[in-house]
């Protein structure tokens, strides 16, 4: 198990407070959702033909300048 507040692990599957900040524990570890953004047709198209990249090594250069 482990603390949701301060990420303590505890092997004891008894255990039902955190000794560390006093969190109560809960049997099922709560699992975020990964959450990957959605790109628009034309940001799938921009990355997809390299645009991106030469924009990228564009912006540096001229910080460099």
């Amino acid at each position: 198990m482990k603390c949701p507040n301060c990420n303590t692990e505890y092997s004891d599957p008894n255990q039902q407070i955190c000794e560390f900040c006093g969190t109560e524990l809960s049997r099922i570890e709560q699992i975020s959702p990964k959450v990957t953004p959605i790109k628009t047709k034309l940001e799938q198209f921009i990355e997809d033909s390299g645009l991106k990249e030469i924009y990228k090594k564009i912006k540096d250069n001229l910080k460099n300048v």
